[in-house]
């Protein structure tokens, strides 16, 4: 993620006043365009999505945010793929709007609800920056009772949909990879897509974040075990090694990018974990 530079932050707080949130939006969509274009705006797990995903292929990203997954794998599967890109803040979604116009990625197909256990209509806590503007990369579920360092920082609600992806998703062919980046909720978000992810056997790319889990009453070994009960084994991936490591519960609660990879999908990945071995 780029760093939040002090002019960064003085443009936020100067734009953020002075433009309405119609013409901020566009500002920042922009903005994001041009990290996504230069790679300031990336991570290294988006090293997978060449080999986890083919053209054709249908995915699906859960926190879809301002779009950095979005687009790689928009690219991936191509003119005939679809992703399915889940984003439940208003702001934010229409943000990703205009991202996905910008970049012209037709492919996608952008849901402005959340996902998770099941359906219904629940508050998000948006963190309020420094600036005065809305920290959408952090914005989560507002009954979690942790925060960033333990600090509770100001926030704005907004009232958004929540869907259980068994039951709101179409009938789909091939399902190869999901992402989630949730803040916490994640888990909540798979235990709703139990079908989906015993029929289509997806590697998962997900963050587990102990210390935002535990403001939920959950944990990281609730998400490996929900994994490993379905045959799944979990990797961290190593961008300097090129290769996915085998990973256990993280240690002192220090969380990341997981990736969980079944057997019968692990041959798109033979390369990465060949190298593991």
């Amino acid at each position: 993620m780029p760093p939040k530079s002090l002019t960064r932050r003085v443009a936020k707080r100067v734009l953020g006043t002075v433009l309405g949130d119609r013409a901020y939006r566009y500002v920042q969509a922009r903005s994001v365009v041009r990290d996504l274009r230069s790679g300031a705006l990336s991570e290294p797990e988006l090293d997978l999505v060449r080999h986890a995903v083919r053209p054709g292929d249908t995915v699906i990203d859960v926190g879809a945010n301002h779009g950095m997954w979005t687009r790689s794998l928009s690219e991936a599967v191509g003119p005939t793929g679809r992703v399915y890109a889940f984003e439940p803040v208003p702001f934010t979604a229409g943000t990703l709007r205009l991202v996905v116009r910008l970049l012209r990625l037709r492919n996608v197909v952008i849901v402005e609800k959340g996902c998770g256990e099941r359906a219904g209509r629940v508050a998000f806590a948006v963190p309020i920056q420094s600036s005065g503007v809305t920290d959408a990369a952090l914005a989560h579920l507002a009954d979690r009772t942790s925060e960033v360092d333990g600090a509770q920082d100001a926030t704005r609600q907004v009232s958004a949909e929540v869907v259980a992806l068994d039951e709101f998703l179409p009938d789909l062919n091939e399902v190869p990879l999901m992402k989630a980046d949730i803040e916490g909720a994640e888990l909540y978000a798979f235990r709703g897509a139990r079908a989906l992810i015993e029929r289509h056997l997806p590697t998962v790319v997900s963050e587990i974040d102990p210390s935002f889990m535990d403001g939920f009453g959950l944990s990281a070994a609730d998400a490996l075990r929900f994994f490993g009960e379905r045959g799944y084994r979990a990797y961290r991936y190593s961008q300097a090694r090129g290769r996915l490591e085998a990973a256990a519960e993280p240690a002192g609660g220090e969380g990341g990018n997981y990736v969980f990879v079944h057997p019968r999908r692990a041959d798109r990945l033979h390369g990465l974990l060949r190298a593991a071995g």
